[in-house]
């Protein structure tokens, strides 16, 4: 077995992990929060969790009993939502996008810091390895994680200033009044 495959597969076992304390994570932060919006983002980051977390085990897996990396280099057949579009969404069935509280703030900030470390995590595995099938999942796995961040950056940004986040994100209005 090559050295590239056997670290992949020590990568491939980290990263399993690392995707069960973020569904584990999101979960509760879903279920301990009251701001509907931080809510349906976070359901929605543990899905996509789930998703990372099964194709990495058919990877780990193939990879054991093949010790072949071509598979590693091929997109996976599942579909992504944008950060806009899952921001966008959970913004459509928000009633009131004022109600949270301070600490849902910090919540938030706790789940960018969970995204940060995987997208260093995936850098990392990206950098080291010398194989392009595995360098191509690993940096595509560390800008899944980069755009987790920045839908949680968003969401953020938006429960913290709603009138500012709608004036930076579409423009200034002026009617005249």
């Amino acid at each position: 077995m090559s050295n590239d495959v056997t670290r992949c597969i020590e990568i491939l076992s980290d990263a399993i992990a690392f995707e069960e304390e973020g569904i584990r994570f999101f979960t509760e932060q879903a279920e301990a929060t009251k701001a509907a919006i931080e809510k349906r983002i976070f359901l929605s980051l543990a899905k996509d969790e789930q998703g990372h977390r099964a194709h990495l085990i058919e990877l780990r897996d193939d990879l054991i009993r093949t010790h072949n990396l071509a598979p590693l280099g091929h997109d996976g057949a599942h579909e992504h939502r944008t950060a806009r579009e899952i921001f966008e969404t959970a913004l459509d069935e928000v009633k009131d996008p004022y109600d949270y509280k301070q600490e849902d703030l910090e919540i938030l900030e706790g789940a960018m810091a969970v995204e940060r470390k995987g997208y260093v995590m995936y850098s990392k595995a990206a950098a080291e390895l010398e194989a392009p099938e595995a360098k191509k999942l690993f940096t595509h796995l560390a800008e899944e994680e980069q755009s987790h961040y920045d839908l949680l950056k968003n969401t953020h940004d938006y429960m913290q200033d709603p009138e500012g986040w709608h004036g930076y994100d579409e423009g200034s209005m002026m009617d005249g009044g």
